[in-house]
């Protein structure tokens, strides 16, 4: 259920890139204090639903908020999103947290292959264009004379690829659902999921590490209700330029860790990252057939 305000976009965009970058630094604070994978994104997704169930209970019944009539893409979203996490917080392990935040937010050049294949709708030249563009950025990233071949930035990708496929879930569901409701969804189907792996490789967490997934539960809820609501409020170009602002966060928590450094190719690839993503999502065309059927009626 949308409604374009732009204010309201940048708003929640900004913050949504703010808690992206937040969350990417705590997770990566504590993995390195030894907490596994596994045991981080469950305890990230249950005490997120911990945190918002009570909430949206009060706001409106519980069976009124479970109400929809698009469940296939609920599930497709929670199981994108929740392997997109796993990949964002291996690559955060191998790769500084600049680097990392900016591979997975590359998803928006993945999206035309995510619709492609999806919808069989072919891109344009623009597309095209942005496409090339973007992946040029991202050879940048990568640094071919070091990085070709490491395997936390190709994870890092792939932690886009997810996240495309699971923005194009959350695009379709906000025409027929609320915010609220796609990210009980989310929440309530990605628990199950991640408890799964969990069985193989639990760690037990210490009491500073209980404290810091509390506190990373915390601001993923954040990060899904304010993207969720740029979405909403905002048009897809708009929100994927807004939410590149996570880089500007990243280097300054990387600041903060000590970690931080920043090359020539490094700029290059994050400036041509950026242009293209515009160039891809910037299109009076929707990728989207359905948005485009809309406005014919």
């Amino acid at each position: 259920m949308r409604s374009d305000n732009i204010k309201l976009g940048i708003f929640y965009g900004t913050s949504a890139a703010f808690f992206y970058a937040l969350l990417g630094t705590l997770m990566k604070i504590t993995e390195n204090a030894g907490v596994s994978n596994e045991t981080l994104v469950f305890f990230r997704q249950t005490i997120g639903l911990i945190t918002f169930a009570p909430w949206i209970i009060q706001r409106k019944p519980l069976v009124e908020s479970l109400h929809t009539q698009s469940w296939p893409l609920h599930i497709i979203r929670a199981v994108s999103s929740l392997c997109g996490m796993y990949c964002l917080v291996f690559a955060l392990k191998y790769l500084p947290l600049v680097d990392a935040l900016l591979l997975t937010y590359a998803r928006p050049l993945f999206l035309p292959i995510i619709v492609l294949l999806w919808f069989r709708k072919k891109w344009s030249k623009t597309t095209f264009i942005g496409i090339l563009i973007g992946f040029l950025g991202v050879a940048f990233i990568l640094k071919p004379d070091k990085k070709m071949f490491d395997i936390g930035a190709f994870v890092a990708l792939a932690s886009a690829v997810f996240g495309a496929i699971s923005f194009t879930c959350v695009r379709k569901l906000t025409r027929t659902d609320s915010a609220n409701t796609i990210l009980l969804y989310y929440l309530t189907l990605s628990i199950p999921l991640a408890a799964i792996p969990l069985m193989w490789n639990w760690t037990i967490p210490t009491l500073s590490d209980w404290i810091m997934m509390l506190i990373i539960g915390i601001c993923g809820l954040i990060y899904q209700m304010t993207l969720t609501r740029a979405y909403q409020h905002a048009k897809a170009f708009q929100v994927s330029s807004i939410l590149y602002s996570t880089v500007i966060f990243g280097a300054l928590f990387d600041w903060w860790l000590g970690d931080f450094s920043v090359d020539y190719m490094g700029l290059v690839g994050t400036a041509l990252i950026i242009v293209g993503t515009i160039i891809t999502v910037r299109q009076k065309i929707s990728l989207f057939p359905t948005e485009i059927s809309e406005r014919k009626k």
